[in-house]
């Protein structure tokens, strides 16, 4: 997790997932793709992978460390979810969010299908926002699901 971050609208990140697949035009210029690619290979890198999806149950107790309430993107180098990130696994990032309740929560995602399908079996507090990521009229149907999930924000 980065104590600080240059992403403008967030104060930290915290990725309990690495990596990603492509899921529409709006993934072709992945920041976090190239970011990871770069380090593919090295050795004892968080990233000797690449952007292969991976998942970081050693992470996922990071936010319960910082006693100063933050901003915290979270997987701003992957899609929580992802259809490959295991329901239990993302029910466990959400508990953490739950618990670390001093702490706002931003979750981003492309894939508002699946994030309907299980928004029923997530907490919604206060404390976790959520979102989509809409890059032209062809994928304004993310917003339809994203107004199914009980978040409040």
């Amino acid at each position: 997790m980065a104590d600080k971050s240059s992403i403008e609208w967030t104060e930290a990140t915290w990725n309990p997932v690495t990596g990603c697949t492509k899921v529409s035009p709006g993934c072709a210029h992945c920041y976090a793709e190239t970011f990871a690619e770069r380090f593919r290979g090295v050795p004892g890198h968080p990233y000797e992978r690449g952007f292969d999806l991976q998942l970081r149950p050693e992470r996922l107790n990071q936010p319960l460390e910082w006693k100063r309430p933050r901003l915290i993107f979270v997987n701003s180098m992957s899609d929580l979810f992802h259809p490959d990130v295991p329901l239990e696994f993302t029910q466990a990032v959400f508990d953490t969010m739950l618990r670390a309740n001093w702490h706002t929560f931003q979750v981003l995602t492309k894939r508002s299908e699946r994030l309907a399908e299980v928004a029923s079996r997530l907490p919604w507090p206060n404390n976790i926002w959520i979102g989509v990521s809409v890059e032209n009229q062809r994928w304004t149907s993310r917003i339809d699901n994203l107004r199914t999930v009980p978040a409040a924000i």
